[in-house]
């Protein structure tokens, strides 16, 4: 765990500094996002799901994003509403609260501590669990329409969907690039995250990301370990499966909530404030449910 979140932290630090020093800007960050999206992440989704067994337990992987997506619109438009009068902040909490970085941080941390294994399962969490959600309730909830132009748009949903097609057929010359591309995705992703973390950022709109990054970062994660905990017996997942979904559920908010939030007038600084956040406490927030995962879900949750 200790040399995952080093690899993390310096490829984010690596990313960062070079921003400050003008070697890279906020803008090449469109680049790096097309690599991973259009090319390394299908690949790799592809090549994963395809070897992948699955199981009837693993519906539990992305039924637990659901359900946290759940609670958390109930929470916020029922709750969060009685304290929050501006519409627009109230869908923007919803977004950073709801949905986690699940894919540009979830994927090489998921990948680093679980190899193959837990990237399938982070990859399920992701693609079905929050993806669907963002492009359908979330985009409804926000503007009034969903996005299924999206769905049918997403290359690594097109991927997944190709490899359970094609599972019945062996396809193991494809291996060697398939390696390749995985190989890509955490420098990539990670790097790319260090060229968006902006620090002057997090002191705007401050209090109302707090509270977004503790509801996604700490209540969500105790609430999943809690569920894991007590039905993880009943859950014919692996131990893998289970922390993957556990730290997939505490990932910081998700970077497309400050696109959604420009594109639907929403409170854009609040957005860029929690997603900065967010990220600075991973640091201290990923070993907490790593170290609480290993404890819990190692004896009592199997």
């Amino acid at each position: 765990m200790a040399e995952t979140l080093l690899l993390f932290y310096l490829l984010l630090t690596s990313g960062f500094v070079l921003k400050t020093l003008g070697v890279f800007s906020k803008d090449d960050v469109t680049t790096f996002v097309n690599y991973i999206i259009y090319f390394a992440l299908p690949v790799a989704v592809f090549g994963v799901i395809h070897d992948f067994k699955f199981s009837w337990g693993d519906i539990a992987v992305f039924g637990t994003a659901w359900l946290t997506v759940a609670l958390t619109y109930w929470v916020v438009f029922k709750v969060f509403s009685r304290f929050v009068g501006d519409e627009k902040e109230l869908k923007t909490l919803f977004l950073t609260s709801a949905f986690g970085n699940t894919a540009f941080a979830g994927y090489p941390i998921a990948y680093a501590l679980f190899g193959d294994k837990g990237l399938a399962y982070a990859i399920l969490y992701d693609v079905v669990g929050n993806f669907l959600l963002v492009v359908t309730l979330a985009v409804f909830i926000i503007g009034g329409k969903a996005d299924w132009k999206t769905v049918y748009r997403f290359p690594p949903l097109g991927a997944l969907i190709l490899a359970f097609l094609l599972k019945p057929i062996p396809l193991t010359f494809l291996k060697p690039f398939v390696t390749a591309a995985k190989a890509s995705i955490t420098p990539v992703i990670v790097f790319s995250l260090g060229l968006r973390i902006d620090p002057k950022g997090v002191v705007l709109n401050l209090k109302p990301a707090l509270v977004s990054v503790f509801w996604r970062q700490i209540f969500i994660p105790a609430l999943v370990l809690l569920w894991l905990y007590l039905l993880g017996r009943y859950l014919s997942l692996p131990f893998e499966g289970k922390m993957v979904i556990l730290l997939q559920s505490g990932m910081p908010p998700f970077v497309m909530s400050v696109i959604l939030s420009e594109k639907y007038g929403l409170k854009t600084d609040l957005a860029i404030t929690a997603v900065n956040l967010g990220l600075l406490l991973l640091i201290f927030t990923l070993p907490l449910w790593f170290i609480l995962g290993d404890i819990f879900l190692k004896g009592g949750g199997q």
